[in-house]
């Protein structure tokens, strides 16, 4: 690949995103002023090296190309890592490398599914962006950034709060609080009406009078996974409609 790739680039977007009544010349300009044009008129051109004598500091240039091929090989082994670890679940569809981040695709089926997924790449809840049959996330691995595409994310939502009696949305999980939810060490937490001034759930352990909020114990402990079974005496119906899903 040429050297000098990744600075036109730069330079092309830094220039498209200015107002030209000629895009094209404007480019043109733009290059030859950094020195990525060659001249006819003389008998060389910029040469971008990885490597400088011993005696010659590397140029800006060179230092950013350095930084870029090293970005680009980190990016390509935590790739390799992700693949290694968790590429046989059955949500993974396939993970590639598009220069210095990683780009993964999975296919989800249930919403504890991308709850794991976000908060192993780090992504947030306001990070989301909404597609058609899919929502896509930023986040992070091992320092690489990660964009990550769930497909049929909108349906699994949208499935799950109607099947809810009770359906509490919080960053885009539905949770139905008419059954205990199970949090990523095993224990069970019931709802049992209560909530605090701003609406949130609040939740106790196996009955305890101590109580968490949902955002606490989702944050702190979670995944959370509804308890399958028939709902526990101990559950309270909800009352009002503060918060619920749609």
């Amino acid at each position: 690949m040429n050297r000098n790739l990744s600075h036109a680039l730069r330079v092309i977007r830094a220039t498209m995103a200015t107002d030209s009544t000629d895009p094209a010349a404007a480019i043109a300009h733009a290059l030859d002023g950094v020195g990525l044009l060659i001249d006819p008129e003389r008998s060389y051109g910029p040469v971008l090296g990885r490597e400088a004598p011993v005696d010659q500091e590397l140029t800006e240039l060179e230092q950013q190309a350095l930084a870029w091929d090293a970005a680009c090989e980190r990016s390509r082994r935590v790739a390799a890592i992700i693949e290694q670890g968790i590429g046989e679940r059955a949500e993974f569809k396939t993970v590639r490398t598009d220069g210095d981040r990683i780009l993964i695709a999975l296919h989800i089926t249930d919403q504890a599914q991308w709850a794991a997924w976000r908060q192993y790449f780090g992504i947030s809840y306001d990070q989301e962006r909404p597609l058609p049959y899919a929502v896509a996330g930023e986040g992070y691995r091992d320092g690489v950034r990660v964009s990550v595409v769930a497909y049929d994310l909108p349906q699994v939502r949208t499935a799950a709060a109607e099947r809810a009696d009770r359906p509490y949305e919080l960053d885009g999980i539905v949770y139905d609080l008419s059954r205990p939810q199970r949090d990523a060490h095993g224990d069970v937490w019931y709802f049992q009406g209560q909530r605090a001034e701003d609406g949130m759930p609040l939740l106790s352990l196996d009955g305890r009078s101590e109580r968490c909020s949902l955002a606490n114990i989702a944050t702190q402990t979670g995944p959370l996974t509804p308890v399958i079974t028939t709902p526990s005496t101990q559950v309270t119906p909800v009352s009002g409609k503060g918060g619920e899903a749609a």
